[in-house]
């Protein structure tokens, strides 16, 4: 599995995918903007590994207005 198919995953999707893999040395990583108050949805919006350590980065979404 590339990594690349963990983006656009929820976080537990890419929590659960990243375990069944056997990668257990990751971090999430949150870009919260202030002024968003109302999101529905927490998607990994890229993946990256630095120091031997794999990172997902998650934005939050509002999907239904």
């Amino acid at each position: 599995m590339d990594l690349s198919s963990l983006i656009g995953l929820e976080v537990c999707d890419a929590e659960s995918a990243l375990r069944d893999l056997g990668i257990t040395n990751f971090k999430f990583v949150y870009y919260v903007d202030r002024k968003q108050k109302e999101f529905d949805k927490e998607l990994v919006t890229a993946v990256r590994v630095k120091d031997g350590e794999t990172e997902l980065v998650v934005c939050r979404y509002k999907m239904e207005i």
